[in-house]
């Protein structure tokens, strides 16, 4: 990756947003904060390990639940 293209994508709001803790991010989600370390711990959520503490990105879980939205839609015949 070129200088260029780094600082690009240093630049991008994606990569500037604060983390989440999981209180956050089960706070975003709905669920206990528990039940997003379970879950990242069981690689069912996007997370990011910074040493012994879990974080995540509100536009990765975003993307995440909708995902699980769109896959268990199904089709009305």
């Amino acid at each position: 990756m070129g200088v260029l293209a780094l600082m690009d994508t240093l630049r991008s709001p994606q990569y500037l947003e604060p983390l989440l803790t999981p209180v956050d991010a089960g706070n975003y989600l709905g669920v206990h904060e528990k039940t997003v370390i379970k879950m990242a711990r069981l690689r069912q959520l996007p997370v990011l390990r910074l040493g012994k503490h879990w974080r995540f990105r509100r536009a990765d879980l975003a993307s995440w639940a909708e995902s699980q939205v769109q896959s268990t839609c199904q089709p009305v015949e």
